[in-house]
């Protein structure tokens, strides 16, 4: 099983892919917010290997700017968890550790 985080920006997308064992399989890659820039995410992860079938992809729902990839990615039978922003906010918080002065 894969898994791959995406970080939604308004031009361009950078994702992230971890495997069952939680080890980076890639560098992170982008990719613009375009049709064009979907169809090359999709054959970055293909080169993996990667398929419906075998990942599950995260995303945050920045604006409206996630939603052609996951209508992409949706159409294409992929599992994708869309997070609110305000509670991955809270999470990340929540581990920083904070200097004691």
């Amino acid at each position: 099983m894969f898994y791959i985080g995406v970080d939604i920006a308004k031009k361009n997308h950078e994702a992230s892919i971890i495997d069952s064992d939680g080890k980076l399989v890639s560098e992170s890659f982008s990719f613009s917010n375009s049709i064009r820039g979907l169809e090359k995410f999709q054959k970055f992860i293909s080169s993996f290997s990667i398929d419906s079938n075998n990942c599950i992809i995260g995303m945050e729902a920045t604006g409206h700017y996630w939603l052609s990839l996951y209508s992409f990615l949706i159409d294409l039978g992929f599992s994708c968890v869309v997070i609110n922003p305000i509670q991955s906010d809270a999470f990340r918080k929540m581990y920083i550790r904070q200097t004691k002065n």
